[in-house]
């Protein structure tokens, strides 16, 4: 499975990468569809290398043009509990 989480399947969220369709960052989805946008990478930054934590608390992830690794955890201390898919498009010429 690519999501995971509670019995409740309201609150497992797929989290994924994406970049070059103008949303550059870190998303997730719910499986009633609804979408989350986690963060935003400014300036047509890439977005690569979406991991947790084994504890599902720290959420990892890089920036390309920049070459930045981030850290980044929920406020309230609970664990993000998703799963990682990390898609990336390119067109072939």
């Amino acid at each position: 499975k690519f999501m995971v989480g509670s019995e409740n399947n309201n609150h497992r969220v797929l989290y994924f990468t994406e970049e070059g369709s103008g949303h550059n960052g870190i998303h997730g989805r719910y499986p009633n569809g609804r979408k989350l946008q986690i963060l935003e990478a400014h300036h047509g930054g890439e977005t690569t290398g979406l991991a947790f934590s084994p504890n599902k608390k720290h959420m990892y992830f890089a920036v390309q043009t920049s070459g930045i690794l981030f850290d980044i955890w929920r406020e309230d201390g609970l664990p993000f509990d998703g799963a990682t898919l990390d898609i990336k498009y390119h067109s072939v010429h």
